[in-house]
């Protein structure tokens, strides 16, 4: 707790203490002339330490949070001052305008005009003269949380549609350069290779076409004390990703395999693998690797198209046989429980065993695990086998008697029902977009709109209650299809199952963890379904 003592208190009476909150995104950085500052943090915390310091308030902290989006709700210093707010370690938060605090409706609704007046905490705004204990312009604070909004929407459009378009060009827009390159100085959106990068990364082809493993190259790279991608980047001062986890600076499977069919590094852009939820959201989904943008010819090659065609070709050969003659078939399937790490094959007395991939190359970080390869096929047969018996029943199966009870159907009409709302509300959302446009232009008073839009919010929050009705139905549904459609369709394919495959594990399998011992072993199962 830190107290900034901007003035002494009135005679007869408790200065309130005041917490400032300042905030600068991206967004608005790039909309700040080289002559103009007043977006500036330091601007923004100069002017409110200059308004306590007139009103004789005490400041009880300066919350900062620069470059993070208004709709942002993960920003570190917001959500410790709203932690602050709760325990009432203030009595005001001040911001320079209500966008700085939040562009997101929901933010402003749920603590402005909620939570804060049930802690005892106000709110104000000064340059848009916001103020929580003024109940005549809540409807105000509300309106321009609602234009914030909108403006984010546009903006979110807006960036969307320029990378896309750059993505197209093969223009780089990635924040981080590709291990073995580095952003041309002259142009940010162009590849240029970093010869000392690229010479690990020529080594790690190289050694794969000599017949090294993944799990050999990994090893041999951390023998060798080779920094692994994030850590070379740190040491050169460029920007990386850092997983934080216990191992990041050591070089992994997964960084050698995603290296080995990274078509970057023959000279091809490949962008737009993943995309945003929303703009809402940071979180991430996978798309088809028919959406990706893939652009050839884009910058220099570090490695030849002949040399990574070869390499493709060798990869496509998995599963490899081992010392027995046996293919794998759990390859890239068995992680350690302790600390993630896949587990890698090795012999005693000609039989197969899993051990921990990191306690063997770098012991000092997991004391690691292991189990025969026979002990796990009994395993995974048996537990499969009593999934069998605890799904299905053989009987009803024989009649055919459909388990699903017409759920694929009610699923069907749920979703079009869901579709048919979800396209109301945008057209409310346009409808209140059009009557605040007639207010600004004059033709609508302003009693006018509010009256609209309070009718259209009505209806609004109507519709959203049904849709969130029919979502609720909709999973309740999903999850006895589950039950009754796939698990009895996929399981049913293997209930006299004697031994595994390769193409049976890869079908109903994603992942296995092994963790214990030899006398209480533990084998978490992560099934296709």
């Amino acid at each position: 707790m830190s107290f900034f003592n901007s003035t002494v208190g009135q005679a007869n009476q408790i200065p309130l203490k005041a917490a400032l909150y300042v905030r600068l995104s991206r967004e608005d950085r790039h909309k700040i002339r080289k002559d103009d500052d007043s977006e500036s943090i330091v601007n923004q915390q100069n002017m409110l330490l200059d308004y306590c310091k007139d009103k004789e308030w005490l400041v009880y902290d300066i919350y900062n949070d620069e470059d993070f989006s208004g709709s942002d709700r993960d920003r570190p210093d917001f959500n410790r001052m709203i932690s602050d707010a709760r325990e009432h370690k203030f009595d005001v938060i001040i911001c320079k305008t209500q966008s700085r605090f939040a562009r997101d409706m929901e933010i402003i609704e749920k603590y402005i005009n909620g939570l804060f007046p049930i802690w005892g905490i106000r709110f104000l705004s000064i340059v848009d003269n916001n103020d929580s204990t003024n109940r005549a312009n809540r409807k105000s604070r509300q309106i321009n949380s609602l234009v914030d909004q909108w403006y984010l929407e546009d903006l979110s459009d807006n960036v969307r549609a320029t990378l896309a378009s750059k993505r197209k060009q093969g223009l780089w827009v990635g924040a981080f350069s590709p291990y073995g390159y580095k952003k041309d100085p002259n142009n940010k959106n162009h590849l240029i290779i970093d010869e000392e990068a690229a010479k690990v990364v020529r080594y790690v082809f190289d050694l794969y076409l000599q017949g090294y493993g993944i799990t050999p190259i990994a090893r041999k790279l951390n023998e060798e004390k080779i920094p692994n991608p994030a850590t070379y980047k740190q040491q050169h001062n460029q920007p990386f990703q850092n997983s934080h986890n216990k191992c990041s600076d050591m070089w992994h499977t997964y960084s050698i395999q995603r290296m080995l069919s990274n078509e970057v590094y023959i000279g091809n852009t490949v962008q737009g693998i993943q995309e945003n939820v929303s703009y809402k959201s940071n979180k991430k989904r996978n798309k088809p690797k028919e959406e990706w943008d893939i652009v050839e010819g884009t910058h220099e090659a570090i490695i030849d198209r002949k040399t990574y065609d070869q390499v493709q070709r060798l990869r496509a050969g998995k599963p490899k046989c081992g010392k027995t003659g046996k293919p794998n078939i759990f390859a890239a399937k068995v992680k350690c429980l302790r600390c993630g790490s896949s587990m890698r094959i090795y012999y005693t007395h000609h039989e197969r065993y899993f051990r921990c991939n990191t306690a063997y190359y770098a012991p000092e970080r997991c004391s690691g695990t292991f189990i025969s390869e026979k002990v796990l096929q009994r395993s995974v047969i048996k537990q499969l086998k009593e999934l069998y018996s605890a799904y299905l029943d053989e009987d009803v199966i024989l009649n055919e008697v459909d388990f699903s009870n017409g759920l694929h159907g009610k699923t069907n009409k749920l979703t079009q029902k869901i579709k048919s709302l979800e396209q109301s509300i945008a057209k409310i959302d346009s409808r209140i977009k059009d009557v605040y446009v007639d207010k600004l232009d004059g033709i609508i008073s302003t009693e006018d709109y509010l009256s609209f839009k309070r009718d259209f919010m009505i209806e609004r929050q109507s519709l959203e209650k049904t849709i969130t009705g029919y979502q609720k139905e909709l999973e309740e549904i999903t999850n006895q299809l589950l039950d009754s459609d796939s698990q009895m369709e996929l399981l049913g394919q293997f209930k006299d199952i004697e031994e595994l495959d390769y193409t049976t594990v890869s079908t109903l399998i994603d992942f296995i963890e092994i963790g214990g011992n030899k006398n209480s072993r533990i084998i978490n199962i992560h099934w296709n379904f």
